[in-house]
């Protein structure tokens, strides 16, 4: 299945891939809503990864002549949008927000991978609320497919089947909460 373009929009459902890798000529992106996984190819062969959410940009890195070859997947269904007007900012605007997005981005890996699975899945769960607009606490909300919250989290399926069969009654608790002093 191929991404569904509009003139400066782009929409991904979940587990498609932009149809190439984000290279030089490919405009930078925004993201509207939704996640992405986004790999880079390191040069010592490895790849590395981190989470593409609402307001990231993609292709930032090219934009600013580093040479990196990337890949970008959505983990939800995912809405992008051209950055308007990006030919017209300087090198080091884009440097600056590079590395602001960056340091996002590691203080998110750094939740994904350190700590019990449980702490590491909410992280997961707060993430995945603020990719589909916020939904409030509680909610229903979409999820990538248990082998990609496996993947991030770095644990097995069933530990996170588990963990997650767990967290539910805790949310209905919550809402069954919230929704008392409606009642009184």
């Amino acid at each position: 299945m191929n991404p569904t373009p509009t003139a400066d929009r782009l929409t991904l459902a979940r587990g498609q891939a932009l149809s190439k890798p984000i290279d030089t000529e490919a405009p930078l992106w925004q993201v509207e809503q939704g996640m992405l996984l986004v790999e880079v190819a390191q040069a010592s062969g490895e790849a590395t990864w981190h989470l593409a959410l609402p307001g990231d940009w993609l292709n930032l890195p090219r934009a600013c002549g580093l040479d990196e070859g990337t890949q970008a997947t959505a983990l939800l269904p995912s809405r992008l949008r051209t950055v308007p007007q990006a030919d017209r900012l300087s090198r080091e605007s884009l440097l600056g927000r590079l590395v602001a997005q960056q340091q996002r981005w590691s203080v998110h890996l750094m939740a994904l991978r350190s700590g019990s699975v449980e702490r590491r899945i909410r992280h997961l769960l707060n993430l995945t609320r603020l990719a589909m607009g916020g939904a409030r606490q509680g909610a229903a909300v979409a999820m990538p497919i248990l082998r990609d919250i496996a993947t991030l989290v770095d644990a097995v399926p069933e530990t996170v089947c588990r963990v997650l069969v767990r967290l539910q009654p805790r949310q209905r608790e919550r809402a069954a909460k919230s929704a008392l002093p409606a009642l009184a």
